[in-house]
């Protein structure tokens, strides 16, 4: 694709870009807007599918004469279920917008926003999408990102597409119908399924991201949760009432009141004396422990007291600044300031499997409550604050 005449928004357009397309099964198109000329971030997901022939497909891909529209029609009806006018097409270092026709106002999905309706108002209202440990509120960054929707069409068909981009994004609704997607980074990278109906469209869809996770018998059962028990003998007495109002109840979980001052991988050994002698009472009773973990970790304990610090230190497992070595510092839970374990690294992995195992040798866990691990920081930015650069303080800032 050529350069625009016009000049884009914010500059450093970047020219020319690559329209590819894929025809990954009969009912799943892919199609990605990116440099060839450089390496830009991809999520690390790799959706694979065998590839079938244009006569095989479900759908129809059409690139206009004048190379003004990219469409792409249901097979069957002549449904037309995407159409990118490509002159409001914009690629650049940190601005990428793509619109679409929907061919019906019923429009559902973008997970993780508190929506009114599960049918989307299409009257101008912009989502933004960007990770953050915020509670709920509408038109807030919450806890996850599912830059996924489904239009049922007209005739009652539907259909589903994702955009796997997971830099900060907003998308919003017009009462043409339309979708306007905006991303700050990586590509344009689009997966189209064609159903027809809604629940096929979620089959198609978990089959490429992944199905959900099987989850243990046991953990269907009554939970009972709550942050403030304060001391093992409230979490007695509260355990005893249950029984004796033979209310049904299979799990117990412990939030941060069972930590010694909130440092994970450790228990308070003085308002919760005795915790792991309850955890075995209570498994022997047929019920099942779950504790909470939260994935930061405080880096001012005295040197060599605090285990996880100092094996995640050695093996090197923050996520750091952008000099590469310094740890990024924020404030959470624990005392001091706290470092962030980077997930995406595989030593990572290996440091966080390390300290569970420790932990279950101490306290008999059946399963563990991973909190707060989408980007969580009481401050805003590190400290000492965030460099005054374009990643930080991007040209265009998502809503």
């Amino acid at each position: 694709l050529n350069k625009r005449q016009a000049l884009s928004l914010f500059g450093n357009d970047i020219s020319p870009i690559v329209l590819e397309v894929e025809f990954q099964t009969k009912d799943r198109l892919r199609f990605r807007l990116y440099d060839p000329n450089k390496q830009r971030f991809e999520v690390p997901l790799k959706i694979n599918g065998p590839g079938v022939t244009a006569e095989e497909a479900n759908y129809e891909v059409e690139f206009s004469d004048d190379a003004t529209h990219f469409t792409i029609k249901r097979k069957s009806t002549g449904t037309v279920l995407w159409d990118s006018p490509l002159v409001d097409l914009f690629f650049s270092n940190q601005f990428l917008q793509i619109t679409t026709t929907v061919p019906s106002t019923s429009v559902y999905g973008f997970g993780e926003h508190e929506h009114p309706t599960f049918k989307h108002n299409m009257d101008f209202v912009t989502y933004g999408m960007f990770s953050r440990d915020q509670a709920p509120t509408s038109f807030a960054n919450l806890y996850g990102v599912h830059p996924f929707y489904m239009c049922v069409e007209p005739d009652s068909n539907a259909h589903g597409v994702l955009l796997l981009n997971s830099n900060a994004q907003d998308v919003t609704l017009s009462p043409n119908p339309s979708l306007t997607f905006r991303t700050i980074g990586g590509i344009l990278d689009f997966y189209l399924f064609t159903g027809p109906t809604p629940e096929s469209v979620v089959q198609q869809y978990t089959e490429a991201i992944g199905r959900p996770h099987m989850p243990a018998y046991w953990s269907l059962g009554f939970q009972l949760s709550r942050w403030g028990y304060g001391s093992l003998d409230v979490l007695k007495e509260t355990v005893d009432r249950m029984k004796h109002y033979d209310i049904p109840y299979d799990v117990q979980h412990y939030d941060i009141d069972y930590m010694e001052r909130r440092l994970d991988f450790t228990y308070d050994k003085v308002n919760f004396a005795g915790l792991p002698e309850f955890m075995k009472e209570l498994k022997k009773d047929g019920k099942h422990n779950i504790l909470i973990l939260d994935p930061f970790i405080t880096k001012d304990e005295e040197p060599g007291t605090y285990r996880a610090y100092e094996l995640g230190q050695e093996m090197g497992v923050w996520v750091n600044n952008s000099d590469g070595v310094t740890p990024a510092v924020g404030q959470a839970w624990p005392p001091g300031d706290s470092v962030f374990p980077d997930y995406t690294n595989p030593r990572t992995v290996e440091w966080w499997t390390q300290l569970c195992l420790e932990l279950k040798d101490v306290l008999d866990y059946d399963g563990i409550w991973i909190d707060m691990n989408e980007p969580s920081n009481f401050m805003r930015g590190q400290i000492p604050g965030c460099a005054d650069n374009e990643i930080n303080y991007p040209p265009y800032t998502p809503s």
